[in-house]
C-alpha cells in the first residue's frame, strides 16, 4: 500500500465575496447569503438566540456554553456578546461566564470583517475588539477574551473541527449555508457529532426546516418543533436534545476549594492569570528557586514553525498568537520584531518552503532575501510579566517534598524542580544546563536576531544566548567563562563579525527541561494534581495557552486546543 505524503501546513483558504447584493455579502462558491437582507441583528435575536430560550436560559448559569457552525462575519457572535452584557446583572449573575464556540471553514480577512459589520454600528465597540484580536486565516483552534465573554474559533472543516472539540455545550446555532448548497454541514454524521458534545436538555436553532435537516437531528436525539420563520422564512426550526440512552452528565459547578500554584516562573504566572481571570484567587507558593530560566533579563516570543500539518504544529501557532495577546496587554513588552538567519543551507531551503506555505500571514511571517522575517514576535521582560500576571496575589515560599502535603487542588509548574518532587517515578525528561553572557552594544544589532542562538540589544548592552549542554555535577548554576566564549564563538560563526563581552554584568546558568519528543508535558498523579513541565527553551510562547488549558480542563470548560493535542501532551 502506497503511504500517503504528510499535508502541507497552510493558512484556511479564503471565502469567495461578493459584495456587491444589496445588504449583505455572499459567498459565491455556495451562492448564498451571510445574513438575511431583512436584518442581520433582527434574525439573530428571533431565529437563535429567541429560538435557544435566550437570554432567559441564561438565569441561575455560572457558565454557558453556546456552539456555532458558521462564524461567517461574526454578526451572531456579536449580536449573542451584546446581548449578555445587557442581560447582566439582571438575569446573568454577576460572576457568570459566556462560552461561545464557531467553527469556519473561510474565514474572512481582518479587513473583510470591518467592512461587513459597518453596516452595524450599534455593535461597533464589540467589532473593534474582535477585529483586534482577529487570528486572520491561520488554521486551528484560538481562544479570544473579552471580559467574562470568550470566544473559541476553530478554522477548520465542519467535521474535523467537531472531532477536535471537548466540550459540553448548552446551545447550538446552526447557521452554515443552506442545505442544499452545503449538505455536508447538515448531515446525520455532524448532526450525530453535535448530540456527543451536548448538555443534557441542549438547545438548537437553525434557520431551516429542511426535511433531511429535521430527520438527522431527530436521529441524533434532538426533538424538532417547526416556528415562524423570520423574515422571507415562512418557518424556522427549534430542537431540544433528550437522549433516550444516555447516562446523565455531570453538572458543572465552580469549585468551592482555593487551588494552590507551585512555581512563580512563566508557568505559575499564566496558570494565576488563567484563574483570576475567571474570578478565582489562587494561592501561590514558590520553592524558592532564584536560577529558572524566567529570571532572565529578557526572553524572545517567536513562533515555532512545523511544515507538515498535524495537531501539535497548529498548536505551535495558536500559542504563538495567544502569547501576543497575553503579553501585548502587559506593560512588559521591550521590544517588537525578530531576525532569523539560517544556520545552514538545508534550514535556508526549509525557510523557503515556510514561507511557500504561509501558514502565518505575512504581516507575522516573510523571507527577507535569506533571513526570517519575524515583524510581530517580541522581547519581553520576564520579571514584568511574571508581576503583572501575578499582581494582588500574595506569595509563599515554602519547602514541598511531595504534591500531597497541599491541601486541596494543586497546579504545579515545574523545571529542574520537579525532580526533588517525584520521589519516584520521575517521567521521562531531558534536562539542559543554558549560560547567557552580555556582550557590548553594536551599532548594526538594532533588533534581536535569531540563528540558532541569540542576541538581544537590551538596556545598552546585548544579552547573548545560549549554550546547550547536559546536567552534570552539583553546581549546574555556577558560571562557566568557556561558555561565555562558546555563545560569542557561535555568533561570530553565524554573523561573520565579533562581538566584545561586557564585563559589568554577570552571566547567568539556567537549567531547561524538555521531553524526548520536545513537546511540553501536562501530569496528572492525582485528580486535582497538575504539574506542567517540559517547556524547554519556548516556556513564554507555550505556558499562556497550555495555562488556559490545564484551568479550562479543570472547571469543565471547552478546551482551547485540540482533544489529540492534550492527548499527546499528558504523560507518554
Amino acid at each position: 500500500m502506497l503511504k500517503s505524503h504528510p499535508k502541507a501546513l497552510t493558512q484556511c483558504e479564503p471565502p469567495s465575496l461578493d459584495w456587491s447584493r444589496p445588504g449583505t455579502p455572499a459567498a459565491t462558491d455556495f451562492d448564498d447569503i451571510y445574513f438575511s437582507v431583512d436584518g442581520g441583528t433582527e434574525e439573530t435575536r428571533t431565529v437563535f438566540l429567541g429560538g435557544c430560550g435566550l437570554p432567559d436560559g441564561w438565569a441561575g448559569k455560572m457558565l454557558y456554553t453556546i456552539g456555532e457552525l458558521g462564524f461567517g462575519s461574526g454578526l451572531n457572535f456579536l449580536t449573542t456578546w451584546q446581548m449578555w452584557e445587557q442581560a447582566s446583572p439582571h438575569i446573568c449573575a454577576k460572576t457568570a461566564r459566556l462560552h461561545f464556540i464557531s467553527i469556519e471553514k473561510h474565514p474572512f480577512s481582518a479587513a473583510q470583517l470591518e467592512q461587513a459589520l459597518n453596516a452595524w454600528p450599534e455593535l461597533s465597540d464589540y467589532a473593534a475588539q474582535l477585529i483586534s484580536a482577529w487570528p486572520e486565516r491561520v488554521k486551528g483552534f484560538h481562544r479570544l477574551h473579552f471580559g467574562r465573554v470568550t470566544l473559541t474559533l476553530i478554522h477548520d472543516d465542519i467535521a474535523n473541527a467537531l472531532e477536535a472539540l471537548d466540550a459540553q455545550v448548552d446551545a447550538w446555532f446552526l447557521d452554515g449555508f443552506s442545505p442544499k448548497k452545503n449538505p455536508h454541514m447538515w448531515s446525520t454524521n455532524i448532526m450525530t457529532k453535535l448530540a456527543s458534545l451536548s448538555a443534557d436538555g441542549a438547545r438548537l436553532a437553525t434557520f431551516t426546516v429542511a426535511g433531511s435537516v429535521r430527520q438527522a437531528l431527530s436521529e441524533a436525539g434532538f426533538q424538532t418543533e417547526k416556528k415562524t420563520g423570520f423574515g422571507r422564512k415562512r418557518h424556522r426550526l427549534e430542537a431540544r436534545f433528550i437522549p433516550a440512552h444516555k447516562p446523565a452528565k455531570p453538572q458543572r459547578s465552580k469549585p468551592s476549594l482555593i487551588p494552590t500554584i507551585i512555581g512563580t516562573g512563566i508557568g505559575g504566572a499564566s496558570l494565576a492569570r488563567a484563574f483570576m481571570r475567571r474570578g478565582i484567587k489562587p494561592r501561590i507558593v514558590s520553592r524558592g528557586n532564584k536560577h529558572a530560566a524566567s529570571g532572565n533579563a529578557a526572553a524572545l516570543v517567536k513562533p515555532r514553525f512545523d511544515l507538515q500539518d498535524r495537531p501539535e504544529s497548529r498548536f505551535y501557532l495558536a500559542s504563538y498568537l495567544y502569547a501576543l495577546q497575553a503579553y501585548g496587554k502587559t506593560d512588559a513588552i521591550l521590544s517588537h520584531g525578530v531576525t532569523q538567519f539560517p544556520k545552514t543551507e538545508n534550514e535556508f531551503t526549509r525557510f523557503v518552503k515556510l514561507a511557500a506555505q504561509a501558514a502565518l500571514p505575512l504581516t507575522h511571517f516573510h523571507l527577507n532575501n535569506d533571513i526570517l522575517s519575524l515583524p510581530q514576535s517580541l522581547t519581553v521582560s520576564p520579571q514584568k510579566l511574571i508581576a503583572a500576571f501575578t499582581q494582588k496575589l500574595e506569595i509563599t515560599t515554602e519547602t514541598i517534598s511531595h504534591l500531597d502535603e497541599i491541601d486541596g487542588p494543586v497546579f504545579a509548574a515545574m523545571g529542574y524542580g520537579i525532580k526533588s518532587i517525584f520521589n519516584s517515578g520521575l517521567p521521562k525528561l531531558r534536562f539542559s544546563r543554558g549560560q547567557i553572557s552580555w556582550a557590548k552594544a553594536a551599532d548594526n544589532i538594532k533588533t534581536p536576531m535569531s540563528y540558532g542562538g541569540y542576541v538581544i540589544p537590551f538596556d545598552n548592552k546585548c544579552l547573548i544566548g545560549a549554550t546547550h549542554d547536559a546536567v552534570c555535577g552539583d553546581a549546574p548554576y555556577v558560571v562557566k567563562p568557556e561558555d561565555d566564549r562558546r555563545n560569542f564563538e557561535a555568533f561570530s560563526n553565524i554573523m561573520r563579525y565579533d562581538l566584545t563581552p561586557d564585563l559589568s554584568e554577570p552571566s547567568r546558568a539556567s537549567i531547561r527541561v524538555t521531553t524526548p519528543d520536545t513537546l511540553p508535558m501536562i501530569l496528572t498523579p492525582k485528580p486535582n494534581q497538575y504539574i506542567l513541565t517540559g517547556l524547554g527553551s519556548r516556556g513564554f510562547v507555550f505556558a499562556p495557552l497550555l495555562a488556559e488549558a490545564i484551568v479550562s480542563h479543570w472547571l469543565g470548560e471547552p478546551l482551547p486546543i485540540e482533544k489529540k493535542v492534550w492527548a499527546r501532551f499528558g504523560p507518554r
